[in-house]
């Protein structure tokens, strides 16, 4: 079988059907293709006009059947399959046409990173209570930045709104909060990121 990774930028996975048992002619018609407009979302296209009835079985890695149809062919179809609830993993479409063959097509579901889309970083600037934050942020998704800062009791004593898109620096004078310990939330679009400071 043929593994195709869907990424986020892929467009289209077309892979090479084999039959099952006995191998069918390997100059034949393709019949079968699994095509991507959007990740996780599917569209197993069975390109055969033979009339009878088609089965699907969605197999998970382990290959135990998540979901099974019976579709009755006319002039070939196309039939959606929406994978965002399905954790990360390889997935296999077993197709038995009119005749008995199965065709099978594999994929493997690439799931977005929840990490954050920015770098950041607090460092005290003078053994006291004064520290610099840097953010790097790597795309739109930056926009705005929300930056809070917190004492050592999870009170907020500080926050504020950044629309840099290529990040920033800044100095945080905390010398007149009794705090000793600071926390410093990071947060735009792409995710959360805690700092610790004292």
């Amino acid at each position: 079988m043929k593994k195709t990774t869907l990424a986020v930028a892929m467009m289209l996975v077309v892979a090479t059907a084999f039959a099952t048992g006995e191998e069918k002619d390997k100059n034949a018609t393709k019949k079968v293709a699994i095509m991507s407009n959007e990740p996780e979302h599917l569209k197993l296209v069975y390109l055969d006009e033979e009339q009878g009835q088609v089965k699907v079985s969605l197999k998970n890695a382990s290959g135990e059947i998540i979901h099974k149809t019976t579709i009755n062919n006319k002039a070939g179809f196309s039939q959606p399959y929406d994978m965002e609830l399905l954790p990360a993993g390889d997935y296999t479409f077993d197709v038995t046409i009119p005749d008995g063959t199965t065709l099978s097509e594999t994929v493997t579901i690439v799931k977005p990173s929840n990490e954050p889309n920015f770098a950041a970083n607090v460092l005290n600037v003078n053994d006291g209570k004064k520290f610099r934050l840097a953010v790097v942020n790597r795309d739109e998704r930056a926009l705005p930045t929300s930056i809070k800062v917190y004492d050592q009791n999870g009170n907020t004593i500080h926050e504020e709104k950044v629309n840099d898109l290529y990040g920033f620096r800044k100095i945080y004078d905390l010398s007149s909060v009794e705090a000793n310990q600071f926390t410093f939330e990071i947060k735009n679009a792409s995710g959360t990121r805690y700092l610790n400071a004292y």
